[in-house]
């Protein structure tokens, strides 16, 4: 048995360290850069483009290889530098001191690193600590500790000898020492953090992306399969079929979409962190905009997590002095009452040496009172009573009405979730030195009562109304009692009728298909009472039902959840096992921050949709010249060089520029979009089928025509180079304003696309007058009618999709403005 007084000696402190390792939580070491570089290659859509790459270097078209590789380079250093940059600002985040305890050894007390704590080390423990480890507590005085890290309880709890205290908790009030008895990793809140440390779930947007890669490849493949076909039936030689084939594969993968992807996530990052909120990976950030249900754990969350006066009923003056007389600073409720009073009295500091105390009687939850006994004026001492309010007021020397009326008020205030200390005093002789309870127990003068919350959290009630707009369900679970979780709902304005709210313990008596099924039918609002075993199986369950889930936390107990979630989201004052489960910090610690940070993921998700349907129309109707010119026996109508150009080069700029359109100014009174619909949904295929058939079209026309009266194909390529390039620099306008006319919406609200697009049209046309460029491209100059036929066809093509917004002007879920 170690010795409690003299502690730990040097030799034996050296021998557990050996025996049990430091005293830290498990944690998951932060990738290296060369891991995050190549974590930034496992993408489908890389995989898809170098095996284009492949095909064109063996090909020997090396100037098509090394523009592919080069949208993969791109692609990859964008993605590196943003993930790098959000990996630093959290470890930026942690704290630079070391968290320190107080511990007896060799008879010393000494003041060390919490690492170095070992089992039987006796720890000194004082209010306002975080306590360093698990152990058993020894020489209890009147210790009362937070356990909401672990528990989500609100309220303190009283600690005994013997007791059991957790690592991570905080003394509220109080003194004690602790017998070490666990450490680090076997601790509680250590056998959460290794709970979380198993590889994280793909969120909705990467899944839609493998299955955009996945069917990219297929028609890369199904196009293959046909050139050979028709090619070998045609009579062609073997490398015309590569040749072709190479072409429509280039032109079926748009090169620029990984780009634009990585960039309209990174920018995304940006814009979010601009708000106060930390995004710690790219495809996390347009998750965001896809959740529909939003996960609140209400102690520190919505709440402080501190309880404070709120209300005091009857003379200020003569309740705040007894606050101050009759505490013994015990509990969390009496701290309170005392930094209160200490505010509202200019002379607290002298109040109680003028006011000496004599005797006290202390508060159980048998007798419901506190009584303290104090000199007052000559020949008289005041006896002062604080405790159950009800019990006061029976005792008091009130009237009938005025009890009556208090009882009331009382019920009023219980009802609201408010905790109350009532109090009450008697005046009696200097010679009265020792308190008798039937003393206190009659004729007492009323003084007042005090009144007591758990504040909500600035900002958090006008973020409500905000998610609410943007129907984004919410979902309060929580350790604490129903009473007081509802109590804090009513202040928010969430309806919480009897039927929405479900125990803990019920929870634990289904498994996740029946607590889904219950989700799906029922309108629950609130989870009262819960473990972080029933948090896990109700951010389960709401998965199973399809739901995309944002866990908010910020306690050690929220972790697993957080990590289950598609979303987690914590505060800046979260606990660091917290922190680094989470996919958002909230850097503010405001909860009007996770809206702003929704609303740019929604204007991220938008904008991936018009660059997605932007390259994706732009490839199709490549698709459509070339293998129009196949079937028809025309030689191709464009090189695989000459798409690359197109895509990357030219379309390049108005590309990038989508990454930053203007967020539609209704984006947040949208319902939020189903995590099964399709990134490219049945609305955008009709779009880009009609716009890939016209561009297409207009183009293998001009082709053809050119062809057969000059019979040159320099000449016929030239042209359908030029109409391809063009026809897409002018519908980037109508693409980024679908469900409005190009001359209704803000036709030229992104002035970076419209810069852009100039610059694509430079780059389009300059080719053409430099020797170098059309050998590189094989290409010959134009004359200006041959322009003025180019325009005039991409002008139609304006028109071609102006008039199908009218056909097709539905308002589609995905998009708005």
């Amino acid at each position: 048995m170690p010795d409690q007084k003299r502690g730990l000696t040097p030799k034996e402190v050296e021998e557990k360290l050996v025996q049990f390792g430091p005293n830290v939580l498990p944690e998951k070491p932060p990738p290296s850069d060369l891991l995050i570089f190549i974590s930034q290659l496992k993408n489908p859509l890389v995989y898809v483009l170098v095996a284009a790459g492949v095909i064109t270097f063996f090909l020997n078209h090396h100037s098509d290889t090394v523009i592919i590789f080069f949208a993969v380079f791109l692609n990859t250093i964008l993605g590196f530098f943003q993930e790098r940059r959000a990996g630093k600002a959290l470890y930026a985040l942690k704290k630079l001191i070391h968290p320190e305890a107080q511990v007896i050894r060799n008879g010393h007390l000494e003041k060390i690193d919490v690492s170095g704590i070992v089992p039987d080390d006796v720890v000194v423990l004082h209010q306002g600590d975080k306590i360093p480890a698990d152990g058993r507590l020894i020489e209890v005085n009147k210790l009362f500790v937070s356990e909401a890290i672990l528990t989500g309880e609100s309220v303190s709890v009283a600690k005994k000898d013997n007791d059991k205290a957790f690592m991570g908790t905080i003394v509220v009030s109080g003194q004690a020492k602790m017998m070490v008895e666990i450490t680090g990793k076997n601790t509680e809140v250590g056998k959460i953090a290794e709970q979380i440390q198993e590889p994280s779930q793909d969120t909705p947007l990467r899944k839609q992306l493998k299955t955009l890669s996945k069917q990219l490849s297929l028609l890369v493949l199904g196009l293959t399969v046909i050139v050979f076909v028709v090619g070998l039936l045609k009579g062609l030689e073997i490398i015309d079929l590569f040749t072709t084939a190479v072409a429509l594969a280039v032109s079926s993968i748009p090169e620029g979409l990984l780009v634009g992807l990585t960039v309209v996530l990174a920018i995304g990052m940006q814009r979010i962190l601009k708000r106060k909120g930390l995004v710690r990976n790219l495809v996390s950030a347009e998750t965001l905009g896809s959740v529909t249900i939003i996960c609140v754990d209400k102690t520190g969350t919505l709440t402080e997590g501190n309880m404070r006066v709120v209300d005091a009923i009857g003379k200020e003056h003569d309740i705040a002095s007894q606050a101050i007389l009759a505490n013994d600073l015990d509990d969390p409720l009496l701290i309170a009452a005392w930094e209160w009073a200490g505010k509202k009295l200019e002379n607290s500091k002298n109040l109680r040496k003028k006011h000496t105390r004599i005797a006290s009687i202390p508060f159980t939850s048998k007798n419901r009172f506190f009584a303290s006994l104090s000199k007052w004026n000559d020949g008289e001492n005041m006896l002062f009573i604080n405790g159950a309010p009800e019990f006061l007021i029976e005792w008091s020397n009130l009237g009938k009405k005025e009890k009556q009326d208090l009882i009331q008020t009382i019920e009023e205030l219980s009802s609201h979730g408010k905790r109350l200390v009532g109090m009450a005093r008697k005046k009696v002789s200097s010679n009265y030195k020792e308190i008798k309870t039937k003393d206190v127990k009659k004729d007492l003068e009323w003084v007042g009562i005090l009144a007591f919350s758990d504040p909500v959290r600035p900002g958090v009630s006008a973020a409500f109304k905000k998610t609410r707009a943007a129907g984004i369900k919410l979902l309060v679970i929580t350790g604490d009692y129903p009473q007081t979780a509802i109590s804090v709902m009513d202040r928010l304005n969430i309806a919480s009728e009897e039927d929405s709210v479900v125990l803990g313990e019920d929870v634990a008596k289904l498994n996740v298909d029946k607590l889904a099924a219950k989700l799906a039918k029922s309108d629950i609002r609130l989870f009262a009472r819960t473990t972080p075993d029933h948090k896990l199986k109700i951010v389960e369950a709401l998965k199973k039902n399809g739901e995309v889930v944002a866990m908010m936390g910020d306690g050690v107990n929220d972790a697993p959840a957080l990590k289950k979630a598609d979303i987690g989201i914590v505060v800046g004052e979260a606990s660091d096992v917290a922190k680094e489960t989470a996919d958002l910090i909230l850097l503010d610690s405001s909860f009007a921050t996770i809206v702003e940070a929704i609303e740019e993921g929604r204007g991220i998700f938008d904008n991936i949709r018009k660059i997605i349907l932007y390259l994706m129309s732009d490839a199709f109707e490549e698709i459509v010249a070339v293998l129009g010119t196949l079937i028809l026996g025309f030689p191709l109508a464009v090189t695989a060089g000459q798409i690359l150009w197109i895509n990357l080069v030219s379309d390049g700029f108005p590309d990038l520029a989508l990454t930053i359109d203007p967020r539609a100014p209704d984006i947040m009174k949208r319902v939020p979009r189903s995590s099964e619909e399709s990134i490219v949904n049945t609305w955008m295929k009709d779009i880009i089928l009609i716009v890939s058939l016209a561009g297409g079209i207009v183009a293998l026309v001009l082709f053809i025509y050119f062809y057969k009266t000059t019979g040159n194909i320099l000449v016929a390529r030239s042209i359908a180079f030029a109409t391809l390039g063009v026809n897409s620099l002018v519908y980037v306008f109508s693409i980024r304003t679908l469900t409005v006319s190009f001359w209704k919406g803000k036709m030229f609200a992104n002035r970076w696309l419209n810069i852009a697009v100039l610059a694509g049209l430079v780059l389009q046309i300059a080719p053409f007058f430099f020797e170098f460029s059309r050998n590189f491209l094989r290409i010959v100059p134009l004359t200006v009618l041959q322009w003025v036929i180019v325009f005039s066809a991409s002008i139609l093509m304006f028109i071609i999709i102006e008039t199908a917004k009218v056909l097709f002007r539905g308002k589609p879920e995905w998009f708005q403005g």
